[in-house]
């Protein structure tokens, strides 16, 4: 035990000394959170909408998945999509063989974020295509992903003609 006894007292001695001369640095890190792009993406074309019988009132139909993504990173993070239609026409597009865009309905519908995202979306509801309207909005903070599946309802007038339509439905994020 005297072996160990002047070893141990040693090593505490020089444990102490160590302790008051220890010196200490800081080093500042910095890093960069890049802004990105604010983006739709909307179905690809032809969508079909499927038939209505002759002489039927309307035809609804969902258009499919529409995405804005906003990889801006802003501490407001706001947009507002708007969306606008050309008529559906058929043949020659006469009256009785076209839609003319206020007879098209536009309901967004419930949009779906990202997990983890901060805000909310502001849907449409039944607004009328006669002129460029809004199809939803978002207000909230960094970057955000929502997704919703619109509905479009084509009121048809009892003489509507017979044949394919065909019309373009745009979509814009500001």
């Amino acid at each position: 035990m005297r072996r160990l006894a002047p070893t141990v007292a040693a090593a505490l001695l020089a444990g102490t000394a160590m302790a008051a001369h220890a010196d200490t640095g800081s080093t500042t890190v910095t890093f960069t959170v890049t802004a990105g792009t604010l983006s739709i993406s909307v179905p690809g074309s032809p969508v079909s909408f499927g038939s209505a019988a002759a002489g039927a009132a309307s035809i609804t139909a969902n258009l499919g998945s529409v995405t804005v993504t906003d990889t801006r990173g802003a501490l407001s993070a706001a947009w507002t999509t708007t969306v606008s239609t050309t008529s559906f026409t058929t043949g020659t597009a006469t009256v009785n063989e076209t839609v003319a865009p206020g007879s098209i309905t536009y309901s967004s519908g419930v949009g779906t974020a990202a997990v983890g995202q901060v805000g909310a979306m502001v849907p449409s509801v039944a607004v009328n295509l006669a002129t460029s309207k809004t199809a939803a909005s978002w207000a909230g903070v960094g970057s955000n992903t929502v997704t919703w599946n619109p509905t479009l309802t084509l009121s048809l007038l009892p003489s509507q003609v017979a044949g394919t339509y065909s019309g373009t439905i745009s979509h814009s994020v500001a």
